[in-house]
């Protein structure tokens, strides 16, 4: 195998917690500032579920902008085609936050699949080959083709290659899952542009 093909990633690794707004986590509560708008979903008008939280300090391998040291993501539990919901990244100054919302907005409806159990990590760090790909939750790494792939995506605002980030999957491989499900028991992918982070981002279910 090609020292090429060898790709840093971390396994997220999800287990049973309590995190706060202060943690890393799966479907817990967001870092979120009294004063910044929930985002709404464009096709639908529904408020976005908080699904993961993932801070500098736990997790430095995420490509962080300057300024920024959590990333938060958000689901539209709703399904937006190919077996997906849609995806809004936020990166933001956890210092910047004086005083945080007083209540997360509730959805009027969402698919269940697409909202998981509340979750801490036990990250596991480790060097992946596209011979042997891990099918977890993760970041970096090789993306889990199951049907379509490989694929390549480029960035819409400025062309250059959008990297394979973040796997959020179905099933982990330590058994422990989070119960959400992303189209035919596959990966939710999320590609950003190597350039900037903050261009718009590719997400692929597979």
């Amino acid at each position: 195998m090609a020292a090429e093909d060898a790709r840093p990633a971390v396994l997220l690794n999800p287990i049973e917690g309590d995190p706060t707004d202060a943690d890393s986590h799966i479907g817990g509560p967001l870092l979120w500032p009294i004063d910044d708008e929930w985002p709404t979903c464009d096709a639908d008008g529904e408020p976005f579920v908080g699904a993961l939280q993932l801070y500098q300090r736990d997790f430095p391998e995420l490509p962080f902008p300057a300024g920024a040291d959590v990333l938060q993501v958000l689901l539209c539990a709703l399904d937006h085609g190919a077996g997906g919901p849609d995806v809004r990244l936020v990166w933001r100054d956890s210092s910047s936050v004086v005083e945080l919302i007083e209540e997360e907005p509730d959805p009027s409806q969402v698919e269940e699949r697409y909202v998981p159990t509340i979750n801490v990590f036990e990250p596991i760090r480790y060097t992946e080959h596209p011979d042997k790909v891990s099918g977890g939750s993760k970041i970096g790494g090789w993306t889990p083709w199951y049907d379509s792939g490989p694929l390549v995506f480029s960035c819409p605002e400025c062309g250059s290659v959008q990297v394979q980030t973040l796997s959020l999957a179905t099933h982990e491989p330590s058994g422990d899952d989070v119960e959400w499900e992303f189209g035919n028991e596959g990966n939710l992918n999320v590609f950003l542009c190597e350039k900037d982070v903050r261009h718009p981002i590719k997400v692929h279910v597979d």
